[in-house]
């Protein structure tokens, strides 16, 4: 598999992340993981000195743009750049249809739990305790068995955006942990990490890198229509 390089430059590089494949190694040693598969590509194609760092993640099923440093001079600039919340991130996604307002917000405080159903960690939203999430919502189109929305995270919580719309009924297809409908049947979590925009810390010019939405996606989204 060739992974799409979207953007590059003397500091950054950014790719496509497809779904399926966790975006850092795991307790798993065989387990693929999409960091390590693109620096051993970049590697073969210039060279074993060839330097990525990782500073974020998405989801396991959640396709699109991530971000890595190419140097270690543009690690601590990237670290801040996420750390002060200066990249901007939009996804894209399917949820089960909903009344809704053609923009909205949601915030509240998420805290981690175990489900014990499913045995995997999860987040919920708590009165007390846990942390700050901040997301904001654009309906983008009304489908006849769904909706298709856009979400701009303004906080950087685990599972942010499907918590977020799950507790609204709003579950996105394909969710494998949050409530979500089953028909029509996902063949994945219907998310996407449609875009990053920020101030690049060196040149101070605006960088918008923007991945459309994979075939996936597009086939889904005619189920719905």
């Amino acid at each position: 598999m060739i992974f799409k390089i979207l953007f590059e430059d003397e500091f950054f590089i950014v790719a496509e992340k497809p779904a399926g494949l966790p975006s850092q190694p795991t307790v798993d040693k065989k387990r693929p993981d999409f960091f390590t598969l693109l620096k051993k590509q970049l590697q073969e194609e210039r060279g074993k000195e060839f330097y990525l760092a990782l500073h974020h993640r998405l989801d396991r099923d959640t396709s699109g743009v991530m971000i890595f440093a190419k140097n270690k001079e543009a690690n601590e600039p990237l670290a801040e750049l996420f750390k002060n919340h200066q990249i901007q991130k939009t996804y894209i996604c399917f949820t089960q249809p909903r009344k809704c307002p053609d923009f909205w917000e949601e915030q509240n405080f998420l805290a981690e739990v175990r489900d014990p159903v499913l045995k995997k960690m999860k987040m919920k939203s708590v009165r007390s305790g846990g942390q700050k999430a901040h997301t904001e919502f654009q309906l983008l189109e009304r489908l006849k068995k769904g909706l298709m929305v856009q979400a701009r995270p303004l906080s950087g919580r685990m599972h942010q955006i499907r918590v977020h719309l799950s507790e609204n009924h709003m579950g996105i297809f394909g969710d494998d942990i949050y409530p979500c409908l089953k028909i029509p049947q996902a063949p994945r979590l219907m998310l996407h990490a449609f875009s990053l925009e920020f101030i690049h810390p060196f040149t101070r010019e605006k960088v918008l890198v923007e991945a459309p939405l994979p075939a996936d996606m597009e086939e889904f989204k005619l189920s719905l229509s």
